[in-house]
């Protein structure tokens, strides 16, 4: 019998076994109807937990603790919703890491606006890192970093003192 078939039988059953026992209930002298609203409640769901395909998310250092393990705060300033998913092993967090940098490295020369262009708020001295999915529905840090400093105010970059 296929998985589809069965999946289709289990009501049925749930309902013919809680008709039993309620014609021995009622046998018994019991309340039926009770009995049977108890007897006919679905059983609660174990949903597996959902695998995220390799994303990637660019978070201003503003946005989350180094050296934490708290995810960061907000949306991410950059978002990348990849087709593939890789292992959750140590080599698929690297290939989704090495994806993630191929597409971030193309928009690095505009990098600036792009970032100051997505945020809702101003940013003084601020770094870019680089966070992953992989398997999981978790922002992993990879601890990467564009190696700049952006500052913004009202959604347009400027360049950061040097001194402040």
């Amino acid at each position: 019998m296929s998985r589809s078939s069965l999946s289709l039988l289990l009501p049925v059953l749930l309902l013919l076994a809680a008709v039993a026992r309620g014609e021995e209930a009622a046998a018994a002298g019991e309340d039926v109807a009770a009995n049977a609203v108890n007897a006919t409640a679905a059983p609660p769901l174990l949903l597996a937990p959902t695998k995220v395909m390799c994303s990637c998310g660019v978070f201003l250092s503003g946005q989350f603790t180094r050296g934490s393990k708290d995810p960061p705060r907000g949306n991410p300033a950059m978002l990348h919703e990849d087709v593939d998913m890789f292992p959750n092993t140590p080599f698929g967090f690297k290939q989704c890491t090495n994806r993630c940098l191929d597409i971030v490295v193309k928009h690095l020369p505009n990098s600036p606006a792009i970032l100051c262009g997505s945020i809702d708020r101003d940013v003084h001295k601020e770094r870019a890192y680089l966070f992953i999915k992989n398997g999981e529905d978790r922002w992993m840090n990879t601890n990467l970093s564009a190696g700049r400093e952006y500052c913004c105010k009202d959604g347009v970059p400027y360049r950061c003192p040097i001194i402040s």
